[in-house]
């Protein structure tokens, strides 16, 4: 965390000063479109970071529920790459091992797998039986194979 005590007394004011606007900036190029509107009126790295843990980060029953429920209840559609749902599964995954909660590999790729389109269904099919093991790591793979054919 950015604060006075921090950064090295060798440097001037002003490079103190731009480097915690450079800060602050960078926080905000990396933040979606919808959290930024929630933290637009903190105007240091420093309370900007704070107001972020307070809203994402909490550990509280409510933001554990509302977490698993996105996993719970992600359905990709069927114009969507890949990439793009495994990118918002793997947010979500992300999200909630922040909070301490963690989720089975295997019900991972289970979970995973019943959020793809119908028009996976053989592919779920071939995924689920005849194995004794099942990651998500085999089914990113067979995904990968897949879309590469």
């Amino acid at each position: 965390m950015i604060g006075k005590d921090k950064l090295p007394e060798t440097m001037f004011q002003d490079e103190k000063e731009e480097l915690k606007m450079k800060a602050h900036s960078a926080i905000q190029l990396c933040l979606a479109d919808e959290v930024l509107q929630e933290v637009a009126d903190e105007d240091t790295a420093t309370s900007l970071w704070l107001k972020l843990e307070r809203l994402y980060m909490t550990k509280s029953l409510t933001n554990k529920l509302y977490l698993k429920q996105r996993l719970f209840t992600l359905r990709v559609k069927e114009d969507t790459s890949i990439k793009d749902c495994l990118d918002e599964f793997n947010k979500i995954l992300m999200d909630l091992k922040n909070i301490d909660v963690r989720i089975d590999e295997e019900d991972q790729a289970l979970i995973f797998l019943y959020s793809l389109p119908l028009s996976f269904k053989n592919f779920i099919n071939n995924m689920l039986y005849d194995r004794d093991t099942l990651s998500l790591k085999d089914v990113k793979l067979a995904l990968h194979s897949k879309e590469l054919r």
